[in-house]
């Protein structure tokens, strides 16, 4: 009976654990001026071409902000040891997007053909970019919330550095219609 209720306790606790992470997500994930301004080109990318062109430059912002928030992370930092934890979170990162992209893109091939000679669906690369991005997204907060933890009584607030109005897709569209 005793290990019965240690056990619904130990669930609870991962239950209410998870509500406060899923919340503090969807504030990060709602309150940022990437998702705010690819909104609308993530919604109307029509083709491959535009899907590609949208989802790159979107993962192209995520990595930029979460190399900036590390290096901004890093200022909070006094020993070469902390900062250094950071170029290697930051470079585990990078290893788990790659790694994402991958599989991401394992899942519109045939993964029974030979690797050197798949064949894939058109929606590989955008799904492989977007895959990319949401790791890249996902260590940004992480950073974001450590930096906030290191502010302490400052109330420092990391200010995001993206300042770009989305993928301009109409751009791209401009250069295919020619």
């Amino acid at each position: 009976m005793m290990v019965k209720r240690l056990f619904v306790v130990l669930i609870m606790m991962v239950l209410v654990s998870m509500g406060f992470a899923n919340t503090a997500m969807a504030k990060g994930q709602a309150d940022n001026p990437i998702d705010q301004a690819f909104a609308q080109d993530l919604c109307e990318a029509m083709n491959t071409i535009e899907m590609n062109y949208v989802s790159e430059k979107y993962m192209d912002a995520w990595k930029a902000e979460m190399k900036n928030v590390a290096a901004v992370l890093k200022q909070s930092y006094v020993f070469a040891e902390d900062k250094a934890h950071v170029d290697v979170y930051v470079a585990s990162y990078e290893k788990v997007a790659e790694s994402a992209g991958y599989i991401e893109w394992l899942n519109w091939s045939d993964a029974k053909e030979d690797p050197n000679h798949r064949s894939f669906g058109t929606g590989a690369a955008s799904a492989s970019l977007s895959a990319k991005a949401n790791i890249y997204k996902q260590a940004t907060i992480n950073l974001i919330d450590a930096y906030h933890g290191q502010a302490g009584d400052n109330s420092l607030n990391y200010t995001y550095v993206y300042s770009g109005k989305g993928a301009d897709l109409a751009k791209v569209r401009d250069q295919h219609r020619q």
